[in-house]
This record gives C-alpha cells, sequence and structure tokens, in this order.
C-alpha cells in the first residue's frame, strides 16, 4: 500500500481492473490544499487524473469501474468563488490515460453512477437510489450526509458516511444493502469509520490528523467491527418486498365508526404508520425535520383509523398531544388498543 504519512488523503475507493490489478481511486491535497482526484495501480505512485479544472475546484470522493469498453470514472466537484454549487461528474475512457472531459450528470453534493444506477444526495435528511429495477428513497432524518459509495466487490452495498447535525464527534459509516435492507455500523481500529472503502478484507479508512476537520489520512484499517443499526429509514417500494404477501384492505373495509370516515379505513395501514413513528422516535436525534415526519405518521394513522372510534380518538389524542406540547405517545397504550381491534375485526370474519 502507499505510504500515506506525510500525504494530505480522503476518500479512497478500492476496486480491481479486469486483469485483477489492485486500483485505488483518492483525493490528495495539493499546494493549496484543495483536493484533487488521484488514482495509483498496483500500490504504485499516485497519478493525478486530470479533469481540466479550475486550480480552486475542488475534486472528491470517486468511485470507478472498468468494462470491456474501457473505464468509467463518477466523482462530486465544485466549491469555486465563482461557481460553489456542486456537480456529479462523469469521465469515461479506455484506459485512466485516455479519459473523456467530465460531463455534469446533475446538481448534489454525494453520489456516484454505477453501470445504470445514480446515486444522488440532498445536503442532509434524505438520498435517492435509481435504477432499471428501483426508484427508493431513503430518509436520514438529523443528519448530515457527507459521503456515499459503494464496494465494488459487493455493488449493492452502499457506504452511507455522515454526521448527526448539531452533534460534535458523531461521524459514522453504514453499510447499507439495498437487496436486503441490511444495515450495519462500521467500527476502524475502535473508532467510527469515516468516508472507508472496502474490498474483500481490506479496509481503507481517514483519520483526522490536525486540527482542521479536513486534515485527513488514508489508513488501512488493522480491526474493523461492525454492529447492525438502523440509521437508514428506506421509504417502503415494491423492490423491498422479498415475497408476495397480501394486500391491505384499504378498499374492503366497512365502517365501524357511526361518524362518517373522510376516507377508507385500514388496520395494516394504521399499524404501518404507528410503527414508522415510533422507530422516529426512538432512534432519530432531535431536528424539526424529524418532528414534521413524526406527526405526519401519527396524522396518516389517525387518518386509516377513522372507522374504529375508540382508536381513532385515542391516535389523534396522541398526535394532538405531541404536536402541541411534544408529549411522547404512550406506545404500550396505542398497541394494546390496536391489537384489540384486530382482535374484534377476525372474530367478525
Amino acid at each position: 500500500m502507499i505510504n500515506f504519512d506525510n500525504i494530505q488523503s480522503h476518500m479512497p475507493f478500492l476496486t480491481v481492473d479486469l486483469s485483477g490489478n489492485h486500483v485505488l481511486f483518492f483525493c490528495m491535497a495539493d499546494s493549496n490544499n484543495v483536493w484533487k482526484l488521484h488514482v495509483s495501480v498496483n500500490h504504485g505512485e499516485p497519478q493525478r487524473i486530470e479533469t481540466g479544472f479550475s486550480t480552486d475546484t475542488v475534486e472528491c470522493s470517486p468511485t470507478a469501474w472498468q468494462d470491456e469498453t474501457g473505464w468509467h470514472i463518477t466523482f462530486i466537484a465544485g466549491g469555486t468563488s465563482d461557481s460553489p454549487a456542486y456537480h456529479l461528474y462523469r469521465m469515461d475512457g479506455t484506459t485512466l490515460d485516455a479519459l473523456s472531459k467530465p460531463v455534469a450528470i446533475r446538481p448534489t453534493r454525494a453520489g456516484f453512477i454505477y453501470q445504470d444506477r445514480l446515486v444522488t444526495a440532498e445536503l442532509f435528511d434524505r438520498f435517492y437510489i435509481h435504477d432499471q429495477s428501483l426508484d427508493r428513497t431513503v430518509d436520514m432524518p438529523g443528519m448530515y450526509i457527507y459521503r456515499i459509495a459503494y464496494r465494488a466487490d459487493h455493488p449493492d452495498k452502499l457506504l452511507v458516511s455522515g454526521a448527526w447535525i448539531n452533534e460534535k464527534d458523531s461521524l459514522f459509516t453504514v453499510e447499507y444493502d439495498i437487496t436486503t435492507g441490511e444495515q450495519r455500523q462500521i467500527e476502524c481500529d475502535g473508532k467510527p469509520a469515516y468516508k472507508c472503502t472496502i474490498y474483500g478484507d481490506e479496509v481503507l479508512d481517514t483519520i483526522q490528523t490536525g486540527e482542521r476537520f479536513e486534515d485527513r489520512q488514508i489508513r488501512k484499517a488493522e480491526q474493523v467491527t461492525t454492529t447492525r443499526c438502523r440509521i437508514l429509514l428506506p421509504q417502503p417500494d415494491d423492490n423491498m418486498v422479498t415475497q408476495k404477501i397480501r394486500s391491505c384492505r384499504c378498499k374492503k373495509r366497512t365502517s365501524h365508526n357511526p361518524e362518517p370516515a373522510s376516507r377508507p379505513g385500514c388496520l395494516e395501514c394504521v399499524e404501518k404508520h404507528i410503527g414508522a413513528a415510533m422507530v422516529i422516535l426512538s432512534e432519530i436525534h432531535a431536528g424539526y425535520s424529524y418532528h414534521l415526519r413524526l406527526i405526519g405518521h401519527l396524522h396518516e394513522a389517525e387518518e386509516e383509523s377513522q372507522e374504529w372510534d375508540s382508536l381513532f380518538r385515542l391516535i389523534r389524542k396522541a398526535r394532538k398531544a405531541y404536536q402541541t406540547a411534544n408529549i411522547v405517545p404512550n406506545w404500550d397504550i396505542i398497541a394494546q388498543e390496536l391489537s384489540n381491534v384486530k382482535r374484534r375485526e377476525t372474530n367478525a370474519h
């Protein structure tokens, strides 16, 4: 591996070429402390990837793959005084020495392209995955999103780095399997990983080496541990269903509430929204966006429960108490009432 001891380096991406050579893409600070794209093949000396951008343009977060047509590199760039917005760019070429000029794909502060998959992100709270078989929005309420990459040896496993808003020393990296939904928080040598890369058994992390947050060096992790977590909150989509399940009964309900309901009721939908609200409150730190989402889920549960008067009044009371006075709902009481209603419905049919 390259000796990074005296090199300001950051945001590694490890892969192999079609011949099995070890290829490391990364960012290295120039004499003006501006990040620029570099590559090293088989642990050789770093080579600059020429983008043609101005000297004050920040180039970061490279990812790349090689196929029979050549190399395909994507990265994030921007941050100049004349053009401060960041964009996702792409360069293609038969070899690393014959890459095209960068083509701007779309504005974003994080993300990548891999084959037909496009991933983009907001600065905080949310990122998006799109390919031929998948359209998914993933919420990260109360969190900054600093980098989204993937494992070249397992492209369906994303590496998402971020930090909790308004909390010091709260960096993290989560490995997110978009196929199974599994999430694992990564630690390298006893500390939360940050903008790391993984290929097989090799894990390269970036550590802070100076007073500035961007004083970084790439280091090979000696000890890596992972812990199951649920930091990311994927919004439901058809591709998250691994087996065929029965649909909910939204269109099959008959009212048990003497008051006319403004929409058809569905106990499965009530359960879904109550569960989502519980997850948000138990796992997400304080932040206005999370506050609104929790209220939104309670409101949806309230709307879906109108046909069952006792359940409806209980959820409505809980929603209003939280919205007006930040009183946490009594989940046990709501869950018990929901269970009672479901049991009565089952017995009635």
